[in-house]
């Protein structure tokens, strides 16, 4: 990983965490494990040599975050799939299982009310599946979109490299410590806490625990300034190391559920030989890759601001606003009782980070005040 991408850890982490609804649940401390000592950027090392290690597990997700609670019964399946489902999976607790196989091979089922959303990835085949809905997406990837061009041995980092370089990326915003050793879902486990410098943030400390033996990443619990209960924490309930069977991969929709097939083109799907464009044909090819470098430029996210208390800016799909307002049953009223409208928009501040939404079809997210958002927001304009 570049510096420059390591440098934006601190913005990114909260957000992202929180909107992708992780799952988790608080872990077991246990003063009497006893491990080798190992410092900050050793522990960051040791999980840095875990991708790719196969594994299944059980974990369960509980959010503190202030929201009014949510019963996901009184969702209907739209509604849960939208972003009115974001915020059920914000408030109360969650479970799911997850399974792991190498870096191409990965399989997701939420449980919630006697429902089931199971996302499966099988090398570049990806199925995503609502039992509510009796719903299917199937996503084709690129063939061999996974796999990258080995660098050579001369440059490549070691673990611990990288690992130093991350730490070094965030000093200036972090203070990086290493905590007692805990058990979790069973296996010893160091603890590293990052503990932001900026008062401003809403974010008190991170806290991660890595598997003493495998590197795998076990737990990740984030504390709100003045809140005593963890805002969001992220942990297993059980793991096994052991490599699951190729069927658990191996998807198939139910008969009468409706399936809807994407395919992700290649870089290289549209291209033609040059050789082979007339002139308007030429023209029309150069207008139309600029439209589409716009369109994404648009689309893609920025940072306003640095370190913990940076705010990310995004374009909402179109029609996405109206969704919002649109939605059904206690979701709706949940929407009414978060989003306080405020001029050009409306927004929302939790324990753990704030959201604005603005009439122009922009969302802004930041481990910030609401009152600093919508000042920072005002200052784009």
């Amino acid at each position: 990983m570049k510096k420059s991408q390591l440098r934006w850890v601190p913005a990114l982490v909260v957000p992202a965490v929180v909107i992708a609804g992780a799952v988790a649940i608080p872990s077991m401390a246990n003063a009497d494990v006893q491990l080798p000592s190992k410092s900050a950027a050793g522990i960051v090392a040791l999980a840095e040599k875990s991708v790719g290690t196969s594994f299944s597990g059980s974990v369960t997700q509980t959010a503190d975050l202030g929201l009014p609670q949510v019963p996901t019964s009184a969702l209907g399946s739209s509604a849960k799939s939208g972003v009115d489902g974001v915020l059920a999976q914000l408030t109360g607790t969650h479970k799911a299982k997850v399974y792991v196989k190498g870096t191409t091979a990965s399989r997701i089922q939420t449980l919630d009310d006697l429902a089931e959303r199971d996302v499966t990835r099988n090398g570049d085949s990806v199925w995503a599946y609502d039992s509510k809905a009796n719903t299917a997406l199937h996503v084709t990837l690129p063939s061999g979109s996974s796999a990258e061009s080995a660098p050579s041995t001369a440059t490549l980092p070691t673990p611990t490299e990288v690992a130093q370089k991350a730490l070094d990326a965030i000093g200036r915003y972090t203070t990086v410590a290493t905590s007692s050793n805990v058990l979790v879902a069973g296996q010893k486990a160091y603890q590293i806490t990052l503990t932001p410098k900026d008062s401003t943030t809403l974010v008190g400390s991170v806290t991660l625990a890595v598997d003493a033996t495998t590197g795998v990443p076990l737990k990740a619990v984030i504390d709100a300034r003045g809140q005593a209960a963890p805002a969001y924490s992220v942990a297993f309930t059980s793991i096994d190391y052991s490599t699951p069977s190729a069927d658990t991969f191996a998807f198939s929709p139910p008969k009468g559920a409706t399936v809807t097939d994407k395919t992700v083109p290649s870089a290289r799907s549209h291209a033609k030989h040059p050789g082979a464009l007339s002139q308007g044909d030429a023209t029309a090819n150069a207008e139309r890759k600029a439209s589409e470098k716009a369109a994404r430029a648009e689309a893609r996210p920025t940072v306003i601001g640095s370190g913990w208390s940076s705010i990310i800016a995004a374009t909402l799909p179109t029609g996405a606003l109206t969704s919002l307002s649109e939605g059904s049953g206690s979701s709706s009223q949940l929407l009414d009782q978060v989003l306080k409208p405020v001029a050009g928009g409306k927004v929302v501040q939790t324990s753990l980070l704030s959201v604005f939404l603005a009439d122009s079809g922009k969302v802004y997210v930041g481990s910030v005040s609401a009152a600093d958002l919508e000042a920072a927001v005002a200052a784009q304009k």
